[in-house]
This record gives structure tokens, C-alpha cells and sequence, in this order.
């Protein structure tokens, strides 16, 4: 590790015995949400660097929504459960206890507006001639919608311009976005 690597805020005493002197910059502790994409990204991903900045925008985004939404401290409990329970089975992470605090942050979510991108997205779906009003067949989306597939949904939208009859192009779009959904 060398001094401008650290990413981990560090006591001086420890700095001073890797030999790092004047103009180091300490980045700042890291959100629960941060962590969270990190570890997730260790075990699933590899440790890639674009999934993992992708992540952490898209846990912004959220945070930014939950906030002017009213359901900011659902987003905080959330996140921090995930971060003290993360667990990697293999390549799957996992947040054991979380579920009750997920299913809070969603329900705060979806309440909160009728115009959430799953919402958009099962309204332009049912004009699908094999659509049910759901999602047409061989969709990425289902319902009910968690906050994983409320990611999905938006990067469905934004990427597709035909949501019942899409281009490989924009499928690929589509997965490259939905791939760096926070979890």
C-alpha cells in the first residue's frame, strides 16, 4: 500500500509508520452505502472499479430519492443493517437480519409515489400485445417492485426506447446499467 492508495482513514501513528509525510490526503470514512457496494463488489464483481462507481451512484441517487421522498431514515437503517451484516457466500452476497429494514425502505418508497419508475414502467408496459400490465414475456422486471428491481426498472426505461419490442443495443444498455443496481 502506498500513501495516495489509502482509503482508509488511518490514526497519524500508523501513517507515520508507513512513511507517509506531508501532503497525504485522507479520503473521508466511507457511507454505509459505499461499504456496502464495495463488499458487494469483492464477492460478486471482482473488485471492478466501474461496477463499483456505478454502485455507489446509484446508492446516491437512491439516498437522494429516499430523503425527498420522507423515507431517508429507512434508506440510513437500511444501509447501515446491510454493511454490519454483509455476508459472501461463494459470489453471492448476502445480508442476513436486513429483510425487515428493506421491506420498509420499499414499502416508504413505493407509497410515497405513484411515478416510481416501476410504476412507469408497468404503465408502459400493458399497452404490450403479449403484456399482461405487468411485464411482457421475457422482461427483466417483475412485481411487486423491491428496490433492486426499481433500479432495474429505471435503467430500462432510460435505455429502451420501445419497451414492448427493444434492440439487442438497448438490451445491452439496459444490462450494463441494471448490473450496477445496489442490492
Amino acid at each position: 500500500m502506498t500513501c495516495g492508495q489509502t482509503s482508509v482513514v488511518f490514526s497519524l501513528l500508523a501513517l507515520s509508520a508507513l512513511g507517509c509525510g506531508p501532503g497525504l490526503t485522507l479520503t473521508s470514512v466511507p457511507t454505509d452505502a459505499e461499504s456496502v457496494c464495495y463488499s458487494v463488489d469483492e464477492c460478486a464483481q471482482g473488485g471492478s472499479y466501474s461496477w463499483l462507481q456505478s454502485c455507489e451512484s446509484e446508492a446516491s441517487t437512491l439516498q437522494q430519492q429516499s430523503s425527498a421522498s420522507g423515507c431517508g431514515s429507512l434508506y440510513s437503517a437500511y444501509y447501515s443493517c446491510a454493511n454490519s451484516n454483509f455476508n459472501c457466500q461463494g459470489t453471492t452476497p448476502q445480508f442476513p437480519g436486513c429483510d425487515s429494514a428493506l421491506g420498509a425502505l420499499e414499502t416508504c418508497l413505493n407509497a410515497a409515489s405513484a411515478e416510481s419508475a416501476c410504476a412507469m414502467y408497468v404503465a408502459k408496459t400493458a399497452s404490450c400485445p403479449d403484456g399482461t400490465g405487468t411485464s411482457p414475456p421475457g422482461s427483466p422486471i417483475v412485481t411487486p417492485c423491491s428496490l433492486n428491481l426499481q433500479c432495474q426498472a429505471s435503467c430500462y426505461l432510460s435505455n429502451v426506447s420501445n419497451v414492448c419490442n427493444p434492440g439487442l443495443t438497448e438490451l445491452n444498455a439496459f444490462t450494463q446499467c441494471a448490473d450496477a443496481c445496489p442490492p
